[in-house]
């Protein structure tokens, strides 16, 4: 389980004091996003809020222990990310957050992230949340001391959110989980250049002489016959692009073992 928290307060990296300008420019330099825009900012927020309290809690020590596959956690991670942006836009709906530019992020009052951050605590750490791969949150811990844990740490990450909103602003706390987000969720559903990796991905699959399958497309020939929902490709692409939690385990695991992540 990764120990990577949420940026909380203006820490110095290399020198630098983080700002909300500083922070701007670090999710530029990445990528061809304005995080002026708030639609583009909240995409990134949604990632951001996964990684830290979703994926590197006890879910990968389930995943490295084998209970999940690679295929069920894109389904997981994605399915989590589109419920979580679903719940930022509310949540901006709800506290009057209307302009289009996130600037208006900077009149927002700290306790809506208060409320933001239980909202979606109860949701990451209901027993009974199904979840896309068919099982619930709570078939997954084997014991009520794992599950503890889970919501424990889910607990600890929109804590710092709060803490960070608390201390250096709303528009700040969210700045800092977008830019996060692109250091750690560059493969993943809703990341600014997913589109362009599904688009890589699928034109490789009728290409075996493309170097990402190794010499003589030894990579391609291991991974056996397509899984039907993988031949047809116009179906994969827009599964990819809109509801990768969608796809059928076999589909997933075919996709993510092809290396969908490495492209």
């Amino acid at each position: 389980m990764s120990n990577q928290d949420m940026f909380v307060g203006r820490q110095p990296m290399s020198g630098v004091t983080l700002t909300d300008e500083v922070l701007e420019s670090l999710i530029r330099m990445q990528v061809d996003v304005d995080p002026g825009d708030l639609s583009a900012l909240l995409d990134l927020v949604a990632l951001g809020i996964t990684v830290n309290a979703w994926r590197n809690s006890p879910v990968e020590d389930w995943h490295a222990e084998g209970r999940l596959s690679d295929g069920d956690m894109m389904r997981l991670n994605s399915h989590t990310t589109q419920a979580i942006r679903r719940r930022l836009a509310g949540w901006a709906i709800e506290f009057n957050v209307s302009s289009a530019s996130s600037s208006s992020l900077a009149a927002v009052d700290v306790e809506s992230v208060r409320a933001l951050s239980a909202l979606l605590i109860r949701w990451l750490v209901r027993p009974d949340r199904k979840l896309p791969t068919g099982m619930t949150l709570g078939d997954l811990p084997r014991s009520k001391a794992e599950m503890e844990a889970c919501k424990e740490h889910v607990s600890l990450q929109l804590d710092l959110l709060v803490r960070s909103a608390e201390t250096q602003g709303v528009r700040f706390g969210l700045l800092s989980v977008a830019a996060q987000s692109l250091m750690f969720c560059s493969s993943w559903w809703l990341h600014p250049t997913w589109a362009d990796r599904v688009e890589r991905f699928v034109s490789m699959l009728d290409c075996p002489t493309d170097p990402f399958w190794g010499e003589g497309g030894n990579r391609l020939k291991k991974l056996g016959a397509e899984p039907a929902s993988v031949q047809d490709r116009s179906g994969l692409r827009s599964s990819l692009l809109t509801a990768p939690w969608e796809l059928d385990a076999t589909t997933a695991k075919w996709v993510t073992n092809a290396g969908i992540g490495a492209v």
